[in-house]
């Protein structure tokens, strides 16, 4: 294995290309808080199914709020800890979606009290996404340009397979298209779990 190039404090040097091969962040965090992070996203990628969500959405909209973005909240925040030393920390990209997610919360615990904030998230999500995946994919290689990759994919995957469902008239509830989802969910999740867990 080649010697990682580094800078004059012995720290990787980043700048240079042989450097962004980055398969795992140090975020700093406990191993315990990633794989809660990680097992909330999973239980979240569980509760996009129609009834699920909206049994949530009628009984319990707090906690439902909670599994939908608690997880994305540890994982971003570990994964903008861990990307610190890095050639291109996209520090305000991280914030962005920190805040935006947060956004999400209040707007699931509020309901249908103000149906406006559910459009703007709508809009402002893959604005945010979008850039950070897309810079993710293109600076990095190895998991970190995987999860990039993904970003993309996730947030076209879930704007455009409702889209594409409705135009064909299929059913909304159709197994194959919540399981489509639940599966997209779920290796999101796991694309940030392998980069952020503890190396054996």
């Amino acid at each position: 294995m080649n010697k990682m190039n580094t800078t004059g404090d012995d720290s990787p040097n980043y700048s240079l290309s042989g450097n962004r091969n980055i398969s795992h962040l140090d975020s700093g965090l406990p191993q315990w808080l990633i794989t809660i992070g990680f097992i909330i996203m999973a239980i979240a990628a569980v509760c996009t199914v129609n009834p699920i969500d909206q049994w949530f959405r009628e009984h319990s909209p707090l906690a439902l709020a909670c599994i939908y973005n608690v997880g994305m909240l540890i994982m971003y925040y570990a994964t903008m800890r861990g990307m610190k030393p890095l050639y291109r920390p996209l520090t305000w990209l991280w914030w962005l979606v920190i805040v935006l997610n947060i956004v999400s919360f209040i707007s699931i615990c509020l309901g249908s009290k103000w149906p406006e904030v559910d459009f703007i998230m709508a809009c402002a999500l893959p604005l945010a996404y979008l850039p950070l995946g897309i810079l993710i994919a293109n600076w990095y290689n190895g998991r970190m340009q995987q999860l990039g990759i993904w970003m993309i994919v996730r947030i076209f995957a879930l704007m455009l397979l409702p889209i594409a469902w409705f135009m064909l008239s299929l059913d909304m509830e159709s197994p194959i298209m919540q399981g489509a989802i639940v599966l997209i969910e779920l290796i999101y999740a796991w694309q940030f779990y392998r980069l952020l867990r503890q190396q054996a």
